[in-house]
């Protein structure tokens, strides 16, 4: 198994929680950590995304600090390839149909709506986006273009299809069971990304058409979610480790022995982040090859 699944210490409350969550022994929906650098929100998010794993639930995870620029069409992508593409084929259907061409408003219309090609938006009807059973359950390519629009509003045609596809083949999956969210390092997340979250994925939550679906929220910095989801919604922080589980960490996970444990907990501070990086120090195996000299 991973380092975070066999060295995981002393988050059992949120990670409890968080299959509380799961088995619907809860109205909680959404958890939000929100704790210092070093404390171990990473760990404990790939521990959560390891359980569903494991367990077959569907499950999206994003790291905000590697810096992608993350936008809906990419976080709409990423959610397809994580979960399971084969469940989102009419999304990718909809994304190829306004990428690789440039859309322009057409004034020929009858309704002067949008139209890109010889296609007019109107046409892309819920027929339309079955490719998958057409297909005998073939996943669909994705041509992996960006959209090309003549004008804000013509992008912003786009962007309502896409998204209107991505939350029906959602909601087909969580006709199944629970799917789940993980975002990390919220601090870093991009305004595009967080416009998404917050105005399309977090807002769904609020007018309660999300059933089945679990959003985790962990950085330096969490969303203010607003009064009208708090019943449904969980703020945590985390502790420093005390002495017991900095030795449950060394001596227990990390089986390193000869330590002074005492010194250990003072000069790590009961920082995980800190305590990782001087067990990994006290572990290390170095030797001198003098070959070169």
């Amino acid at each position: 198994m991973p380092d975070y699944v066999n060295w995981f210490v002393n988050r059992e409350k949120q990670y409890h929680g968080f299959l509380k969550m799961l088995a619907h022994e809860t109205p909680k929906t959404i958890m939000l950590i929100e704790a210092p650098a070093d404390m171990g929100k990473t760990w404990l998010i790939q521990k959560m995304r390891h359980y569903c794993d494991q367990n077959g639930v569907p499950a999206m995870h994003i790291d905000f600090r590697d810096r992608r620029p993350y936008d809906y069409l990419s976080l709409a992508r990423r959610v397809r390839d994580q979960m399971g593409a084969r469940y989102f084929n009419p999304l990718t259907e909809t994304i190829n149909n306004f990428t690789g061409v440039n859309i322009n408003l057409s004034a020929g219309s009858s309704s002067g709506g949008v139209k890109f090609g010889d296609i007019d938006v109107r046409d892309l009807t819920d027929s339309s986006l079955h490719i998958q059973e057409i297909a005998g359950g073939d996943i669909v390519k994705d041509n992996q273009f960006h959209i090309q629009a003549d004008s804000e509003m013509a992008r912003r045609a786009a962007e309502i299809r896409i998204n209107d596809a991505f939350f029906a083949c959602l909601a087909k999956l969580r006709e199944k069971g629970p799917v789940v969210f993980l975002f990390d390092s919220y601090e870093e997340v991009t305004p595009e990304a967080e416009c998404w979250l917050c105005d399309h994925l977090i807002l769904q939550m609020n007018e309660g058409q999300l059933s089945n679906a679990l959003i985790i929220i962990a950085g330096r910095k969490t969303p203010d979610l607003g009064p009208a989801l708090k019943p449904f919604a969980a703020k945590t922080g985390l502790d420093l480790f005390l002495e017991e589980h900095v030795r449950e960490y060394i001596v227990d996970r990390r089986r390193i022995e000869g330590l002074d444990l005492e010194t250990i907990v003072k000069t790590s501070g009961g920082f995980p982040g800190l305590l990782a990086k001087m067990a990994d120090l006290a572990s290390m195996d170095v030797q001198d090859d003098d070959d070169w000299l």
